[in-house]
């Protein structure tokens, strides 16, 4: 099964496939997917559009797995961050793959034993996992973290719909 996790944002979102094979998984691709922040956010939510479409045809995975919204101390930011989302469900919507999403501590619990955890320690067992010896962004190592989670843990848990 292929993978797509994605963790969103209006100027930096985040992108991991993966592909499960049994227990185990490897790297498909992985990175950062940069928005002009000059830009009017109408168009980098159309060009991140544009962009999640492009990994969905190259890639073809079977789902797609994100973060959940959550409200933090920054209200526009979760605003940011919800556009961004949906962008992104429709996207994979677009392309008939179910969409899945799941809270940050939740991810983390599951990727490193502890919700609570620090990016940092998120991405060192995403490297282990994957046996990546090179660095990483922590976007894309989200992303990853969340395509992991997903093949562990998720399928019916957190889908979005009944698709």
């Amino acid at each position: 099964m292929v993978i797509l996790g994605i963790d969103p944002g209006l100027r930096k979102t985040g992108f991991g496939i993966v592909k499960k094979i049994g227990q185990t998984y490897k790297l498909i691709s992985a990175g950062t997917i940069i928005l002009d922040k000059t830009s009017n956010p109408h168009e980098r939510l159309l060009k991140l559009f544009h962009e999640i479409e492009k990994l969905i045809k190259e890639h073809r995975p079977q789902c797609m797995s994100l973060e959940r919204a959550f409200v933090g101390k920054n209200v526009k930011s979760a605003f940011m961050i919800g556009e961004a989302r949906a962008v992104c469900i429709i996207a994979g919507k677009k392309a008939d793959i179910p969409v899945y999403e799941y809270p940050t501590r939740s991810v983390k619990q599951g990727i490193t034993g502890f919700g609570g955890a620090e990016k940092s320690s998120v991405k060192h067992m995403v490297k282990i996992i994957l046996n990546i010896k090179g660095n990483i962004s922590d976007d894309a190592s989200d992303a990853l973290a969340l395509a992991i989670f997903h093949g562990n843990i998720g399928y019916e848990k957190g889908k979005i719909d009944d698709k």
